[in-house]
């Protein structure tokens, strides 16, 4: 019997050591991935942490707001030299609900394309796996990024809307050949 309380004190102390090193790890993930520390130590220590479970974007809750907006176009370069716009995801379709409370997958892809070089080019291989086939021989993916300024309150209220008419073509991210 006493072996027995003994083997239970020890699981409880097992498991407040486990919710101390996840808290830690979280806390440590989040200072890592969202201050710029510069010692090249804390960003591999939580690195694998923060991949795990998914806390590796920028939190941007109080930060200064963009003037501009943008967008990523996904675009397939075909043998011919053709261009196809190739969409973000293949799904059904989403009600309004889910698309405007639920579902933030595309902006979370978008802002991770937008920023790192090395998931376009993972993203880029994984589009040329899932769209080529015996009658679409994709040669290259581009992303296209537009914008559009987003207007001061002073001249939004001139002119009664808070967004410039177009987007602009700002550039290429880059184009990635597909390996066949």
């Amino acid at each position: 019997m006493l072996s027995q309380l003994v083997a239970n004190k020890s699981v409880n102390y097992l498991k407040k050591i486990g919710i101390i090193v996840i808290i830690i790890s979280s806390l440590g993930s989040h200072l890592v991935h969202n201050t710029p520390l510069n010692s090249p130590i804390f960003p591999h220590l939580f690195a694998r942490f923060t991949a795990l479970t998914g806390m590796g974007s920028q939190w941007r809750m109080f930060s200064v707001v963009d003037r501009f907006s943008w967008r990523l176009e996904i675009v397939a370069i075909n043998e011919n030299q053709t261009i196809e716009t190739l969409p973000i995801f293949i799904e059904e379709e989403k009600g309004f609900f889910q698309k405007q409370f639920i579902d933030f997958r595309e902006g979370k892809l978008h802002q991770n394309l937008f920023i790192y070089p090395d998931a376009r080019y993972h993203y880029s291989n994984y589009l040329c796996r899932l769209y080529q086939n015996e009658n679409n021989s994709i040669k290259a993916i581009r992303y296209d990024l537009f914008w559009r300024q987003i207007l001061p309150p002073e001249q939004a209220a001139i002119r009664k809307q808070y967004l410039t008419e177009e987007f602009s073509d700002l550039g290429k991210l880059g184009e990635y050949p597909c390996k066949n």
